[in-house]
């Protein structure tokens, strides 16, 4: 597949199922949507509908069942682990719920860690995280480590972090689920403003009504099974 003619992000027939003891567990149900360069989209739907499970299997974090995933023109379903976790590494950012922070890092060694494992030079990295912390508005906060930041800005280092290595993707899993209202609004502004500006593609995985009205794109999704999309 070619990345010049095809969608960023193709799902194709992807199936998940995990076996339990009551018999197996359909996560995924046969899904495919395509996702355009650029688009500020959400995967939504009720909890335990398989949006997490289904981000999970497009960031590499998850093996489908069956199906096909391609990113940028590669297909990351055929390629083997260490492949896999060279692709996460330059091409896609994550955005946690739980923020998932380095504890005993501050902010601009949070934010240039995916940097100093790609081997970036320290000065090069250290721009690049304090530039990133200043389009999220924490400038003057690049010193601070996780326990002196609010949730609202543990999650905003948690988004310049994404953006590091300029990746073609960012999967955002339930990102505002632990943030107050305004630090919702916050941090929703930023991540729009990043897409129209530096046209990067972001895919929420939500419930809250507030990033589906953000969202440009939405793919409904109901027990496992893509339902609707606009």
């Amino acid at each position: 597949m070619s990345a010049a003619t095809h969608p960023l992000l193709r799902v194709d027939r992807v199936v998940k199922t995990y076996e339990s003891t009551a018999g197996p567990v359909h996560a995924v149900q046969s899904l495919s949507f395509d996702l355009e360069r650029g688009a500020f989209a959400a995967l939504v739907g009720p909890s335990g509908c398989g949006k997490t499970t289904l981000l999970n299997a497009i960031g590499g974090l998850d093996r489908v069942t069956s199906g096909q995933i391609w990113i940028d023109g590669t297909e990351i379903t055929a390629l083997n682990d260490r492949d896999t976790i060279e692709f996460r590494l330059h091409r896609i950012g994550f955005v946690f719920q739980a923020y998932n922070l380095v504890p005993v890092l501050n902010a601009w060694e949070n934010v240039a860690f995916v940097l100093e494992l790609q081997g970036v030079g320290m000065k090069a990295r250290r721009d690049r995280a304090y530039e990133l912390l200043a389009a999220v508005g924490l400038t003057g906060k690049e010193l601070q480590r996780p326990s002196q930041l609010s949730g609202g800005q543990q999650q905003r280092v948690a988004v310049a972090r994404a953006l590091a290595s300029r990746p073609s993707l960012i999967l955002a899993d339930e990102p505002t689920a632990n943030l107050d209202s305004k630090s919702t609004e916050t941090l929703l502004d930023i991540m729009h403003e990043l897409n129209r500006q530096e046209g990067t593609t972001f895919l929420f995985s939500t419930h809250d009504q507030r990033v589906i009205d953000r969202a440009e794109q939405l793919f409904r999704l109901d027990d496992g099974k893509l339902v609707a999309s606009n």
